[in-house]
This record gives C-alpha cells, structure tokens and sequence, in this order.
C-alpha cells in the first residue's frame, strides 16, 4: 500500500510537469506566431505612415504660405467657403488640424517601433560583456528631458566594481530606459521621487539595478499582467501595452529576471537581475573577435 502511494504521488508529479511543460510549449507557440502576425502588421502600416510624415509637413507649410493670400480675399470680399465651411473659421481650424495630424502619425510610428521591438525579440546576439553602471549612465542621458519633466528627486546609486553581465547592450539599454520612463509615468508630481540602485548579489552570482518610484501604485490584479503582450493601464494616454512585454522578453533572453512589487499610492519597486559573468568568462569575450565592451 505504501508503495502505491509513492507510485500515485510520483505519477502525479510527472503528470503535473508535463502538463506545465505543454502549456509552456502552447505559449511559446503562440508568441511565436504573434511575433510573425506583429512583424506583418508593422511593416504594412509603416510605408502609409512614413508616406504621412513626409508629407503634413509640407501641407502644413503650403497652407502657412498661402495664409497671406487667403487673408487678403477675405478682408477685401468678405467670408467665403473653405472645405465647405466659412474661411473666418477655418483659418484657425486647418493648422490646429494638421498638428493633431502629424503628432497622430507620430504616435503611430511609435507604435509601430514598438510592434518592431516585440516582433525583433530572439534576433539579438547575446555576446557583449556589459558593465551595467554604463549602460545606466547612457540610458539616463537618453532620457533626461523626460526625467526632468517628471520629477525634481533622482537619485542614483551606483554600485562600486560589479563584476560584467554577457548581453546585448542596446537591448538591456532598451529595458533601462522603458523602466525609467514607466517610473516618470506613475509620477503624480514633480515631488515625487525615482531612485536608482546598483549593486552586485553575491548570493545569487547575479547583478541587479533596482528603480523605485514615489507614484501612483499598481494594483493587484494589474500586477499579475503587467508583461502581458498589449496590457496597459495608460491606454488613453498613448500606451500600447509592449514596452514591458519586450523587457521581459529580453530579460528572459540574458537569463535574467524583472520583479515588482508595489502598493497602490505608495509607488513601485522593479528590479532587474543578471547573472554576473565569472572573471574568466568575461576575458573570453573581451577577447574574442568582434566583441565589444
């Protein structure tokens, strides 16, 4: 009897096992085919767009151009019709308009960069030997105006002699500055604060930027989908729901981890793990062709 329900339990187990192994298999599947339908969608929607941006700005300037025309008929025959509407009118509307255009056909670009990203995932070659402070310090130059707008309290942290991660620098980069920006975004107020953190954790061999911010919160059902391909909680205001899809994704590429953690009008802590490359390692590819430091 004894040995039935050992053998029970042990079939249990493997049975659970596979069953998570096909569910992930399923998954891995299914961003397979996403990125495909992504990369597909991106690239239609890129040529009508660039097509867009080429040319409001021309439109805007013509219509600048003949503004002084326009204005010399309408003060020496009165109001007329312009696109079915009097011109006393339209002479405000049409340039308002083509800003709300061209900053529309902005966005969607962005959101076709970010479909690139997400549909890009897997391409990279993992073969830099990184310092994390480096990528840190540039990441934050990229992104100084929009620190700036959001808060007066940065701070950052660096963590002295961390030992190099193996990665792609431009992607990790990718990942600082999306969890920068998503900080500046929870902000409520310019008093509110963004702090950084390095530091190595001997423990784990793994090394860690923690970015902690003084906002808004996340709640707990939010939590559990925050990496989900196209889930945001800032829709209205332009977010496409990729930018911590993509992180994740290069993060579990480098081997790495993101964690977060948060209170709902107390702010939120992300942190960001990976494994530190052993001191030989990190000769070997400093040393090896046509790799970068």
């Amino acid at each position: 009897m004894i040995w039935n329900r050992m053998l029970q339990r042990e079939v249990a187990s493997r049975t659970e096992e596979l069953r998570q192994h096909q569910l992930q298999l399923i998954q891995a599947d299914k961003m397979t085919s996403l990125g495909i339908l992504v990369s597909g969608v991106a690239h239609e929607i890129n040529n009508p767009c660039s097509l867009l941006l080429l040319n409001l700005p021309v439109l805007r300037d013509a219509y600048h151009d003949a503004r002084e025309v326009l204005e010399e008929h309408y003060q020496s025959h009165g109001d007329f019709e312009l696109g079915g509407l009097e011109y006393s009118r339209m002479r405000d509307e049409i340039p308002l308009m083509l800003d709300e255009m061209l900053e529309g056909t902005q966005r969607i670009k962005r959101i076709v960069g970010d479909l690139k990203d997400f549909a890009r995932q897997g391409d990279a070659e993992l073969n830099e030997s990184l310092d994390l402070n480096q990528v840190v310090r540039t990441a934050i130059r990229l992104v100084d105006n929009s620190i700036r707008s959001a808060t007066g309290r940065f701070e950052v942290d660096y963590g002295s002699e961390l030992p190099a991660v193996r990665g792609n620098g431009q992607r990790i980069e990718q990942v600082v500055i999306n969890l920068i920006l998503n900080a500046c975004q929870a902000l409520q107020s310019t008093e509110q604060g963004i702090f950084l953190h390095t530091r190595f954790h001997p423990e784990t061999g793994r090394v860690l930027l923690e970015v902690r911010d003084q906002g808004c919160g996340i709640d707990a059902e939010s939590m559990s989908r925050l990496t989900d391909p196209f889930f945001t909680t800032r829709r209205e205001c332009g977010g496409t729901g990729l930018g911590l899809s993509v992180s994740a994704g290069i993060v579990r590429e480098h081997g790495g981890s993101l964690d977060f953690e948060s209170t709902p009008g107390q702010g939120t802590r992300v942190t960001l793990a990976l494994p530190a490359l052993a001191e030989g390692e990190a000769d070997a590819v400093l040393s090896a062709p046509g790799m970068a430091g």
